[in-house]
């Protein structure tokens, strides 16, 4: 008597296709909300980094009573930046001075305060351009700090190439974080000298104390996203030596948040901005993180943002 096998049945061709398509739709799904999910993730670390940079600055205030300046002795403009009898061009930043204060002790206790940090010099007023041996503290700095970067920024933090003097920092590390103003060059060689309501909280050789903030601390703005490639690799903001291109001036319409320059969403040397979608996060000298839109008012809001006693009342944002 014959017995019958039972037959095993595959799946067919199509059955296969269908089921792989099903598989790809699924994935394509997917893919978008991961990449999302992501990018909160960066947008998060990005808003974290600006917080940990507050929290330094009021530290610093702490144990200083003041703010750190912006800059000492810097040639970002004309040289205008640079004080004292010896005029001894020096760029040390107001992120070296912060370092302590963000678990990075280490580098900045290789500094040498009373020789340049970096030798950039804008112009021929500087008598004394970084006679100091040596002439600059590059190498102090071997890698990135990531508390002053954004993680949704792709561009390359380094440079290692030469340029001009103006802009020379090699190797020279970059920020997302642009101390803001309303000049490029700070308005002068000293913070304290300079009358004008317009100016910010951090600036040449001095910087403001909280009781100097008339408009309130909640309506004033110390630092600013700008993305790490501009329309030229040169240029800054470097944490670890002020350049020509330090400040950041979100208050003006070429340099506006997110101001599309060159026509391929890349910013000028002291633009504003971010990858994030429809703006940037801003720091205010209360130690709290703001996004600001780049559609938001740029004079009622952003220009009065920017000064510590203007006197402006400022709109929602």
């Amino acid at each position: 008597m014959r017995t019958l096998k039972s037959r095993k049945h595959g799946f067919t061709l199509i059955e296969l296709l269908v089921v792989i398509a099903i598989i790809a739709i699924l994935i394509a799904l997917l893919f978008p909300a991961v990449q999302q999910a992501r990018e909160a993730a960066r947008r998060s670390t990005c808003k974290n980094n600006l917080k940990q940079m507050g929290l330094a600055l009021h530290n610093y205030h702490d144990t200083h009573s003041v703010f750190p300046p912006a800059a000492i002795n810097a040639g970002f403009s004309s040289c205008d930046g640079v004080n004292g009898a010896s005029s001894i061009l020096l760029n040390h930043t107001c992120y070296q001075m912060i370092l302590p204060f963000i678990d990075q002790a280490n580098i900045y206790n290789q500094y040498n305060w009373s020789i340049s940090s970096g030798s950039a010099n804008h112009g021929s007023g500087c008598s004394g351009t970084a006679t100091s041996s040596p002439s600059d503290q590059y190498s102090i700095v071997k890698s990135p700090v990531p508390v002053f970067l954004c993680p949704s920024d792709p561009g390359n933090p380094s440079n290692t190439v030469t340029s001009a003097g103006a802009y020379t920092v090699n190797p020279g590390w970059r920020t997302s974080y642009g101390v803001v103003n309303y000049t490029t060059g700070g308005a002068g060689g000293s913070w304290g000298a300079n009358t004008s309501t317009s100016k910010g909280a951090l600036g040449p050789n001095g910087a403001a104390k909280f009781r100097d903030i008339t408009d309130g601390t909640s309506n004033t703005m110390i630092f600013c996203e700008t993305k790490l490639l501009k329309t030229s690799t040169s240029y800054g903001p470097y944490w670890n030596a002020a350049t020509h291109t330090f400040f950041i001036l979100p208050g003006s319409p070429t340099y506006a948040i997110n101001y599309n320059y060159d026509g391929n969403n890349k910013q000028y040397a002291w633009g504003a901005g971010s990858h994030h979608v429809g703006g940037a996060h801003v720091l205010l000298a209360d130690g709290s993180v703001r996004f600001v839109s780049e559609n938001v008012d740029r004079v009622g809001v952003v220009v009065a943002l920017i000064s510590i006693r203007g006197g402006e009342i400022i709109p929602e944002f």
